[in-house]
């Protein structure tokens, strides 16, 4: 076939016959219709071909110059012609916002497209997105001021919602995540559909709404989340189920009158529940986070317990507000930072007991209310997660130990469970998981203004303080639950609330929690079991010299200061403290050690009292009688 006639074929198909070439005349060449009729060709080879042609035709005429200008004005118009549109608005079936324009794009529910100019003046359709997709939502964090946008989807016949940070989808590197939600994102049309959402947002500034949101639940300011209407969530999906776990279900009424009976017969399930509502006034009294430590053998109703305690703010179901301690610092630190106020709620607190050298980091680290900084992959830091929730742990042992330092004493109420917790168990369990969430809400909205809380909770804490020997952190903590106690029993539960004399058990003593103390009571304790170590034989070590009828004890410094250490004291730490309460003597320079000898054999020893004396009862008084200070407000 003949160059000719391909052409003559071409043109014939977009509209043009090879006679109408014979019929052009200098006047009728740059008429606008032919101007048009090239620019509303789809296909580029026949374009061109007759844009050659009808420069031919122009040279031939003699107007090629008037053809060339006008054929560049009406390019120039075209181009303009579709950069001008922008009226468009979205046509999706049934959009969860209406009337909402999207300017040059095309919203159908076969998906979001646009048009373009291509190569060779030829229009080309972009597709940003296949289904259906729009934004619908603008969040913005009281915390921390920064915004989320969340976003609505069609597929699997079906609108789906998600909130993402807006830098996800300003760039076309990290809108590719998407994908993992559902939405059809690659690396080639990335680019395109964050251009469309952007549009879309800038284009709707009034229609879309703006909201504000929270990440955490807990105290904002003077209000509560969940507890406020016009306030949403946008945190981590990982944490979306417990956020929507608080809420109400079931009977309020049944829920008080089977937690009055429980409180009736268990001290200890009393004593939860209250803890579980002291948790929400941590933070208007600014006492620092505290740990409820519940212990016990299996079958107990540990378990049941502190879902009891969790029932008051919402789905107490085990993986919901009652969660497994069997997860990495990491994450208990951004469970914590994520309830804030409410109660964290741990069971089984032995399944992590490998993960920790003792408890005891464990409590240090969660009490003081602050995760420890952590740098951005991409540079900077983190900001500092912060929470001022109480624990409510169970375990089938203690949570301190005899070497626990006095700060994690002092951060622990330590409850040994020797009778069931709960008695019927499986009763109690089944109908919390049906009948929830109402006291918390009721509780929050009825706390006394701020001049009447403090002023009821340093009246608790100074009768703790005259009616027990605690220290003055553990009198703070116990202060808060009876507090709690007393609302919720005037408020919700109308019975008998707790007094001092029901908790004073679980009160750690001024000596329990004195780390010298307890050093110098083991010290005597290995002494004695040691004895023949400071009697001169000829069988074994010989440790020191006992002087019995002084009442002394020469012990080696070296052999006492690793006992000590393998004990979990320091010595440093300790040592000061013995002399002050004239545990041991001091050497004639005043000095801890004295260079002597035992049996013969000089070397560093400490030369310990073994007998209690005065000066050991004046400490106790002295703690006894001093004067209440440094309260929390």
């Amino acid at each position: 076939m003949s160059q000719e006639l391909e052409l003559s074929e071409q043109l014939e198909n977009e509209g043009f016959t090879p006679f109408e070439f014979d019929e052009l005349t200098k006047d009728n060449i740059t008429d606008k219709e032919i101007y048009q009729h090239i620019f509303s060709m789809d296909n580029q080879l026949a374009r061109t071909t007759l844009i050659v042609k009808l420069e031919e035709k122009a040279k031939e005429l003699g107007c090629i110059r008037s053809f060339d200008k006008l054929l560049k004005a009406y390019q120039t118009e075209y181009v303009q012609s579709f950069k001008q549109r922008g009226s468009n608005s979205i046509q999706f079936t049934k959009p969860p916002i209406d009337n909402l324009k999207c300017g040059k794009w095309e919203c159908q529910d076969t998906g979001v497209t646009k048009s373009i100019i291509g190569a060779g003046m030829i229009p080309q359709t972009v597709v940003a997105c296949s289904h259906p997709i729009l934004p619908v939502e603008r969040l913005i964090n009281v915390d921390t001021e920064t915004e989320k946008i969340k976003l609505a989807f069609f597929k699997d016949n079906k609108w789906q919602y998600i909130t993402v940070d807006r830098s996800i989808v300003a760039n076309k590197s990290n809108i590719i995540q998407l994908s993992d939600r559902g939405i059809e994102v690659n690396s080639e049309n990335a680019k395109d559909l964050v251009s469309y959402i952007a549009d879309v947002v800038s284009l709707n500034a009034k229609e879309i709404p703006v909201s504000r949101s929270t990440d955490r639940l807990g105290w904002i300011e003077n209000e509560f989340a969940p507890y406020v209407d016009d306030l949403r969530y946008d945190g981590d999906i990982a944490f979306r189920d417990v956020y929507s776990s608080i809420r109400k279900m079931g009977d309020y009424e049944k829920w008080k009158e089977e937690c009055r009976k429980v409180r009736e017969k268990s001290k200890i399930a009393h004593i939860l529940l209250a803890s579980s509502f002291a948790s929400v006034l941590n933070q208007r009294l600014g006492v620092l986070p505290f740990v409820v430590h519940i212990w016990g053998g299996t079958g107990t109703g540990k378990t049941v317990g502190l879902m009891l305690a969790m029932s008051v703010w919402g789905n107490p179901e085990v993986g919901k507000l009652v969660r497994t301690l069997n997860a990495t610092q990491v994450a208990l630190a951004r469970y914590a930072s994520f309830v804030h106020d409410i109660p964290f709620a741990g069971d089984e607190l032995q399944t992590i007991k490998n993960r920790w050298d003792s408890f005891d980091n464990l409590v240090m680290y969660l009490t003081e209310g602050v995760d420890r900084g952590r740098g951005k992959a991409y540079g900077g830091i983190e900001l500092l997660k912060e929470w001022n929730c109480c624990f409510l742990f169970t375990g089938e042992e203690p949570i301190t130990k005899a070497t626990s330092g006095g700060g994690v004493k002092n951060r622990v109420l330590e409850i040994e469970a020797t009778e069931k917790v709960i008695e019927d168990g499986n009763f109690v369990s089944n109908f919390v998981r049906k009948n929830y969430g109402y006291a918390g809400e009721e509780f929050v909205k009825n706390i006394p203004n701020q001049e009447e809380l403090q002023e009821r909770y340093r009246k608790i804490f100074q009768d703790i303080l005259k009616e027990t020997d605690t220290t003055d952190k553990q009198a703070m903590a116990m202060a808060t639950v009876l507090l709690a106690d007393e609302i919720s029993t005037d408020l919700i539960f109308k019975d008998e609330k707790l007094e001092i004399e029901d908790v004073r058990k679980w009160l750690t003593s001024i000596k329990e929690v004195d780390v010298s103390a307890r050093a110098y009571e083991w010290t005597m304790n290995w002494i004695s079991q040691n004895i023949n170590r400071f009697k001169e034989n000829e069988n074994g070590e010989i440790w020191g010299k006992y002087i019995e009828n002084e009442d002394l004890c020469l012990v080696n410094k070296s052999v006492y200061t690793d006992a000590l250490n393998k004990a979990g004291f320091d010595f440093t730490a300790v040592i000061r403290q013995f002399a002050d309460r004239n545990q041991i003597e001091r050497n004639s320079q005043g000095k801890f050690t004295h260079f002597t000898r035992a049996f013969g054999i000089k070397g560093a020893y400490i030369k310990f009292r073994l007998e209690p004396n005065k000066s050991d009862i004046a400490y106790e008084q002295d703690y006894e009688q001093q004067e209440i200070e440094d309260l929390p407000f």
